[in-house]
């Protein structure tokens, strides 16, 4: 997990076999995975990057909110953030990768071995091909959707008839997204998934989505854009 996300020195974690029953506190540097090269992982810096910029985002939207939300509505001045779509893509690709690589699923349709990931997902991840047809990043939402906007990160795997990893959910900061890995795309409505204790059935997926508007009452007061 890309360390540039958080701030301090510690995290809590939990869902690891490690940590199944109780959350455990650990240094942030315990967090990353020992899988790369230094030039490998030197490659995958910029993604790191752009994800640390979205979640600091994301970090003073929310503070932005707490203090307009205790100010009398009116036509604020609309805070503007961006981020690029496609680095945010390959980072939850890359992500997905380090924290099922070695377990039990093959990742990706194409992959011939329990744990590793595709040849042509690592392209991806690399910037050296692009993803496929519908393959890629969705946002999750929904009518009454609330974001519990927090420095957390949740992930859940996809498995595709109990043969191999198909995608990934993740609530990144409380927002929701969804990396699907097939070029046919997702189903059009997540039944019988769960993130959490979050029932997705009637989730609405929105492809590459370009926006995201936060209102402060009734007026817009921050636009997040994803450029793609």
């Amino acid at each position: 997990m890309s360390q540039n996300l958080f701030i301090g020195d510690l995290v809590e974690v939990s869902g690891f076999p490690w940590c199944k029953t109780e959350a455990k506190k650990i240094g942030l540097s315990s967090l990353t995975a020992k899988i790369l090269c230094t030039k490998h992982n030197s490659d995958l810096s910029e993604l790191d990057a752009e994800a640390g910029k979205a979640f600091s985002h994301f970090r003073e939207m929310r503070r932005l909110a707490n203090v307009r939300e205790k100010m009398r509505p009116r036509q604020w001045n609309i805070a503007r953030y961006g981020v690029r779509g496609y680095l945010m893509e390959r980072w939850f690709l890359k992500t997905l990768i380090d924290i099922s690589f070695g377990k039990e699923y093959p990742i990706g349709r194409h992959s011939l071995n329990s744990g590793y990931p595709s040849d042509d997902l690592v392209k991806i991840s690399f910037g050296l091909e692009p993803f496929q047809g519908l393959s890629g990043l969705y946002s999750i939402v929904y009518v009454g959707q609330k974001i519990h906007s927090k420095d957390t990160i949740a992930f859940s795997p996809l498995i595709k008839d109990e043969k191999y990893i198909a995608g990934g959910l993740f609530s990144f900061r409380g927002f929701m997204f969804l990396l699907f890995l097939g070029a046919e795309g997702p189903p059009s409505r997540l039944t019988g998934v769960k993130l959490g204790e979050e029932d997705l059935s009637l989730a609405q997926l929105n492809y590459h989505n370009k926006k995201i508007r936060s209102l402060s009452g009734k007026y817009l007061s921050q636009v997040m854009e994803i450029q793609w």
